[in-house]
């Protein structure tokens, strides 16, 4: 073989789309998938940490320029351009204009579908409803209905890409109505997914689709309980745990991918379809550096355009971080696991609660969106991305025997085998340590509980904190509905702000309060 040719294969290889499994090159029947999830609100890049420190990364004019070399690269009619939903919201910019901000960006870059995730209605509905008749989109969730009455959005699609007929189903979380405060779901009902799932799959058969696409928000471990449990799905397009695959994953004929979170990647899953069945497949993860990837102008344009009447809010400064205060695990890896390690954010955020009320102990929900704030000057922006929901902080008293039941509930929610009771992961904790014993049988796990220097007593009273999410039952915890003595105090985000700046020099703590015991036999 001549030079030329041979670097022309390697190039072609290097691409992504070379030999797919059945060793046929990309051809006519060819589609590529490009997907983004959990971006979380953040149309703007950010300072990365832990396995991506020192560079800056996400954006979504960076995401468009990803998008438009790889519409350039196979054609612009064989792409499909996928969101796996927790997209409009969770940032400053987000909560100023309700999300508007992210769907301007999104018709900029021609998204071709998105599904609702578990915090696209923190809003309202009637919000949430307009961004859906402002996207050039369709905004999907089949599972999501109007209590007695239809569908509040679009169930599914179909669509001719190269040749062949696409249908895709969008799924909502089913337990969003636990992650939200019950005023943002107000008349909204959450349907069983895979009952749904079992019922249109059939259907767009039926209506001529060959490949049959789930656009997902239900976490990896749900996702792959829905391959197994609903068969005629070719690809599942994820998101919620803010897994970065780097390999799709396969459940006996399914393939499921996610792409990270807050725009850290571009996932690209290119398919070889012949007679209407995935004969081949070629993963590839596209991390949104930008030192590699430059600022799409158009887009730039508009993502300016939203940030710009908010500009001084969203950059003032509220004080300064020692070190990077980062939330953990934002970011996941290749496989499911569970949301339970010390959060030094929240952490740091519990120890102001408690100091600022004056309670016992304080208790904020095990969360998993926000990037880092870096080390230096912190803006409102950054600070606002950690804290973006409109919670207030919530005191009451409760007997030791409640505390425990839910420290008791949160492991339940962390490690519990089943992914459709699964939600939130370890509560994060102030005045209070404790140590569990992972495998151990629900209501079982706690080994050890400590308030200040003392076990905890069943029977004495603690006041506590927590903020309204948690306080109304939110992530199964009902037994903070039973708290006495309840005063709902000032916005979580304004307090830890006003604290932040009379504290001078921030730095998260990093002393453990949550023991991890070995497992003993049952």
């Amino acid at each position: 073989m001549s030079r030329r040719p041979a670097l022309a294969l390697a190039l072609l290889l290097a691409s992504g789309l070379g030999a797919c499994a059945h060793g046929n090159a990309v051809n006519d029947s060819a589609l590529t998938i490009l997907h983004t999830n959990d971006l979380h609100g953040h149309i703007e890049p950010w300072t990365g940490w832990g396995e991506l420190d020192g560079k800056r990364i996400g954006g979504l004019d960076r995401i468009a320029t990803a998008v438009a070399d790889v519409r350039r690269e196979v054609g612009a009619e064989k792409v499909l351009l996928l969101d796996g939903g927790d997209t409009i919201g969770d940032t400053m910019i987000a909560v100023e204009t309700e999300g508007r901000a992210v769907v301007e960006a999104m018709n900029a870059i021609g998204y071709d579908a998105m599904v609702i995730g578990n915090h696209e209605p923190d809003f309202g509905p009637e919000a949430l409803a307009r961004r859906i008749g402002e996207a050039r989109f369709p905004v999907l969730a089949a599972n999501l209905y109007r209590k007695g009455g239809g569908h509040f959005a679009t169930p599914y699609v179909l669509r001719t890409i190269n040749g062949v007929r696409i249908g895709v189903i969008g799924l909502a979380y089913p337990n969003t109505a636990l992650t939200t405060a019950s005023k943002n779901v107000a008349g909204l009902e959450f349907r069983d997914a895979i009952d749904t799932a079992r019922e249109l799959v059939p259907q767009l058969r039926r209506e001529g689709a060959q490949l049959v696409v789930v656009l997902s928000h239900f976490g990896l471990s749900a996702e792959q309980h829905l391959a197994r449990e609903v068969p005629g799905i070719d690809v599942i397009v994820g998101g919620h745990s803010h897994n970065r695959m780097v390999e799709a994953e396969r459940v006996g004929e399914t393939l499921i991918v996610q792409a990270g979170a807050h725009g850290s990647d571009l996932g690209r899953l290119d398919l070889t379809i012949e007679n209407g069945r995935v004969t081949g497949h070629r993963r590839h993860l596209i991390l949104i550096d930008n030192d590699l990837l430059q600022p799409d102008p158009r887009v730039a344009d508009v993502v300016h355009a939203a940030l710009a009447p908010h500009r001084e809010r969203l950059d003032e400064t509220v004080g300064a971080a020692g070190g990077t205060v980062a939330r953990a695990q934002t970011l996941a890896g290749q496989e499911p696991g569970p949301r339970d390690e010390p959060s030094p954010a929240d952490m740091l955020f519990a120890d102001i609660v408690r100091r600022e009320t004056g309670v016992d102990a304080a208790l904020l929900p095990g969360v998993g969106y926000g990037v880092a704030i870096p080390p230096g000057s912190i803006a409102a922006a950054g600070l606002r991305n950690l804290i973006p929901h409109d919670s207030k902080v919530v005191t009451m008293t409760l007997t030791g025997a409640q505390v425990r039941e839910i420290l008791e509930q949160s492991l339940e929610n962390t490690y519990t085998k089943d992914p459709r009771v699964k939600v939130g992961g370890l509560v994060q904790v102030s005045g209070l340590t404790f140590a569990y014993r992972r495998d151990a049988k629900r209501g079982e796990r706690l080994r050890e509980v400590r308030i200040g220097d003392e076990p905890l007593d069943p029977g004495r009273r603690y006041r506590v904190a927590t903020n309204t999410l948690l306080a109304q039952g939110g992530h199964r915890y009902r037994t903070f509905t039973e708290g006495q003595d309840r005063r709902e105090l000032g916005s979580q985000y304004e307090l830890v702000k006003s604290a932040i700046g009379r504290a001078g020099t921030l730095v998260a703590p990093a002393e453990p309060r949550v023991r991890r015991t070995s497992s003993a036999a049952r």
